[in-house]
């Protein structure tokens, strides 16, 4: 992941270290803790059901193949 930070652009790279934690800590403590379910069930299934997922699959259909291969 280090890898793919260091080759974005300077921004995405202070934007990636900067909020990437911060999401991730939130993932890990709110959403998802290891210990038991999602401490709040009705905010993790208005996510997982919100429109903008749908959205989001039919851009990702759009955008052209990319092979990108590391040596």
């Amino acid at each position: 992941m280090a890898h793919m930070v260091d080759n974005c652009s300077r921004s995405a790279r202070l934007g990636a270290r900067r909020w990437g934690p911060r999401f991730q800590s939130a993932c890990e403590q709110i959403a998802y803790p290891l210990s038991e379910l999602p401490s709040d069930q009705g905010l993790l299934t208005r996510f997982t059901e919100h429109p903008v997922h749908e959205a989001l699959a039919s851009a990702a259909k759009l955008r052209p193949f990319v092979g990108i291969s590391v040596a």
